[in-house]
């Protein structure tokens, strides 16, 4: 098992089942922003490390924290709207659609919850097994991946469990590929299912170890592997198209800027690669921390975390634009917002920065 993936390291984090929830409000961070960064609006804490994708729907921030807890943020403030507890750790962060919040739980309780937006009410609640990687909505199925190695189809409205597949183990959220169908990606093969009945419509085996989740562009799926490369493959027959190698595991999915991309390796390069028929990797940054965040662009910068406990920002010749702090290690990149960005830090921590 790959320590570096993100749906599973965040995993090993403690949990600690009586802990009392943590209080919207200020966060002590030394050092200060560089000169240059974008203004600091609130710094609140809310839970503890987060165990996956962190969702902005309207004005409100879900997360799944350690603590056994989804917490809903409200993006103006800072403060904590509701807390809504599990009975067991939950995996993989949140999965928001409309008014639902959907969230599952490893072990000891291997269930799929589907929560109220808008007040943490839990509307339905499903026994799966121990869930191991993200939740994804695809075609109309909410899907599931056990750590039993199986692919679970669920009616996203009642909970009914539709369909079960046996595949083998999956780090990663499951990805909508054409004509109503996924593509999931196991610790050795590739397989394209049938959304309505997970039918198996396509078996080949996996181009590497794929830890991040997948990047759609254009017709093609990027992802990155433990094995040090980035690959592109057809989501239609699970060709692949392309790969591209570069100086160390690639842990967090890539970032695309019109006809370019840009990766991280897990050593702390920074690449950028044009991807034509034989794409090549050209390191932008040789940074001297560990990348332990996704790459994400925004406003023309590329934006790296690290296991330092700082957000830097580059400009696309490598020169640092300017970085800020936060609890480290920053395991999730930050999310876009019209008029900033939402940072996370590794302890709970939340800031939001206004451009």
């Amino acid at each position: 098992m790959v320590q570096g993936a993100l749906s599973l390291a965040l995993l090993m984090g403690g949990v600690n089942a009586g802990c009392a929830p943590s209080p919207a409000g200020s966060a002590a961070l030394a050092p200060e922003p560089s000169a240059g960064a974008p203004t600091q609006v609130w710094s609140a804490k809310a839970g503890r490390r987060y165990t996956g994708r962190v969702v902005v729907a309207g004005e409100t921030i879900y997360a799944g924290s350690v603590d056994r807890k989804v917490y809903a943020v409200d993006l103006a403030s800072g403060e904590v709207r509701w807390t809504s507890r599990l009975g067991g750790l939950i995996t993989g962060g949140v999965l928001v659609a409309g008014d639902t919040v959907y969230v599952a739980s490893g072990r000891s309780e291997g269930k799929v919850y589907a929560l109220d937006g808008r007040s943490g009410r839990r509307l339905w609640r499903t026994t799966t097994g121990a869930v191991g990687a993200p939740l994804a909505l695809v075609h109309g199925t909410l899907v599931a991946l056990t750590q039993r190695g199986e692919v679970v189809g669920l009616d996203p409205a009642g909970g009914r469990i539709r369909w079960r597949r046996a595949t083998g183990f999956a780090r990663i959220a499951a990805v909508p590929a054409d004509s109503g169908t996924m593509v999931v990606a196991t610790v050795d093969s590739l397989y394209r299912l049938r959304a309505a009945d997970g039918h198996v419509l396509r078996r080949v085996r996996t181009p590497g170890p794929i830890v991040s989740a997948w990047l759609p562009y254009g017709e093609l799926l990027l992802a990155g592997t433990t094995d040090s490369t980035l690959v592109a493959i057809e989501p239609r027959d699970l060709r692949t198209r392309w790969r591209v190698r570069l100086d160390a595991p690639v842990l967090g999915t890539p970032a695309a800027q019109g006809d370019t991309l840009f990766a991280a390796s897990r050593r702390g390069t920074v690449y950028r690669v044009v991807p034509d028929s034989t794409p090549v990797a050209s390191a932008l940054a040789e940074l001297d921390w560990p990348v332990t965040s996704s790459v994400t662009v925004l406003d023309g910068l590329i934006l790296v975390g690290g296991a330092d406990g700082w957000l830097r920002a580059l400009r696309p010749d490598g020169s640092e634009a300017w970085r800020l702090p936060a609890r480290l290690p920053m395991e999730l990149g930050p999310v876009a917002l019209d008029d900033g960005l939402l940072a996370i830090g590794g302890d709970g921590d939340l800031h939001r920065y206004r451009r």
